[in-house]
């Protein structure tokens, strides 16, 4: 259980376009909360490996169940504008956010949308601005059967006496936030519930308590009890299918749609050569003192395009070859070209960055619905090469 503060950066891609932020709930931990138990069971860490451009973050702080254990403890409304401060702080905001939040995180997350989007103060009201997504584990929207049961526990913590719903308050929360997400449509709600009673005694989140109301998908429904729905058991588990499904949505979604940014490639038309650089291939690896490649290149390339062209125009095939091109290209250009050949790297350090950094990477995942061989993404690498896309000096 959480003790103090914690805002921990699990990791963070070289080119981040999103930041994802996982909020615990009630006597919950920045890490074990997210933890199945198993020596690489933290699946927070689990997204490094199948999704790009992420910066993900957990957030821990004291959510205990006893009063007597949590005399210092800060109210939620307190805990909300303290997380604020931090967020800000760290520049959080600048980019697009994802919250994925259990039980009590999903209170807590609520109502910092809600002081972000009301603050006068630019910084605060960033991170509200910039939250897309939103993923609600066992959040008690109007009120849990377990809150209500623990009523009649002495020294219940403020924390407790919130889910209970004693007072109105997550109705009235839940209000403000149907009506802000509703006015949003770039806004993502997604839910899901336990069916299982937790430890024999009592479902606590129903699906009436689990539903905020928003528009859009319903709540789903999840054989786990309120405990382990935060636990995948691997990476075939629907929590983690279900998590890592809408954040590669909202990823896609601002790939597509950042206007003049780096990620603009995935519109490039790599059908047409760039005007950037009208060198051939063979001049390319000649003034890069690799013109012993051309052979081989100058096949692979024709082999690419051959393949390319037969993909047609508007064909899920065709989208997947362009993805593939658009990552080849980003990876070649942040692990290779600046770092390295900009640089006047060794070969043999290019070499090992195009083959850690790009040919690795994208051969052990799915693009779309395909799978690309290391030949392919190779072919693919010097296809950009001959379409003038990138290029393997410094030449200006």
């Amino acid at each position: 259980m959480s003790s103090d503060f914690i805002f921990e950066k699990v990791y963070s891609a070289d080119s981040s376009l999103l930041d994802v932020i996982f909020v615990h709930g009630l006597t919950g931990d920045a890490h074990e909360t997210w933890s199945n138990g198993a020596d690489d069971g933290f699946w927070p860490i689990w997204l490094k490996d199948d999704l790009e451009h992420l910066s993900v973050h957990t957030l821990g702080y004291p959510a205990s169940l006893f009063e007597q254990w949590a005399k210092k403890e800060m109210d939620i409304f307190e805990r909300a504008g303290n997380v604020l401060e931090h967020l800000a702080a760290k520049g959080i905001g600048e980019r697009p956010i994802a919250f994925v939040t259990h039980s009590l995180g999903g209170i807590l997350t609520k109502i910092l949308i809600r002081k972000s989007n009301e603050s006068g103060e630019e910084d605060y009201k960033k991170v509200s601005e910039a939250t897309r997504l939103v993923i609600f584990l066992s959040t008690p929207h109007t009120g849990a059967s377990l809150a209500n049961a623990l009523k009649v526990i002495p020294k219940t913590s403020k924390s407790i006496a919130l889910l209970a719903n004693e007072t109105g308050f997550l109705d009235d929360l839940n209000y403000q936030y149907r009506t802000y997400a509703n006015n949003r449509p770039d806004f993502v709600t997604k839910v899901y519930y336990e069916k299982h009673e937790t430890k024999k005694i009592a479902l606590v989140v129903t699906r009436e308590s689990a539903d905020p109301g928003v528009s859009g998908p319903q709540p789903t429904a999840l054989d786990k009890d309120h405990l382990n729905i935060c636990k995948p058991l691997d990476r075939d588990d629907i929590i983690y299918l279900g998590v890592k499904r809408h954040i590669g949505i909202l990823l896609k979604d601002i790939l597509i749609n950042s206007p003049g940014g780096t990620y603009d490639l995935l519109r490039a038309d790599y059908a047409q050569k760039s005007e950037t650089d009208r060198r051939d291939l063979l001049q390319k690896l000649i003034d890069a003192d690799r013109e012993h490649e051309y052979i081989y290149a100058n096949s692979a390339q024709n082999e690419f395009a051959r393949s390319f062209a037969k993909t047609g125009l508007f064909t899920t095939a065709r989208e997947d070859h362009e993805t593939l091109l658009s990552e080849v290209e980003t990876r070649f250009i942040a692990h290779v070209f600046h770092p390295l050949i900009c640089k006047g790297a060794k070969d043999e350090d290019i070499r090992g960055a195009l083959q850690n950094h790009i040919i690795d990477p994208i051969s052990t995942k799915k693009l779309g619905n395909t799978k690309f061989t290391p030949r392919a993404i190779l072919s693919a690498l010097y296809f950009l090469t001959e379409q003038c896309h990138i290029k393997w000096d410094y030449a200006s």
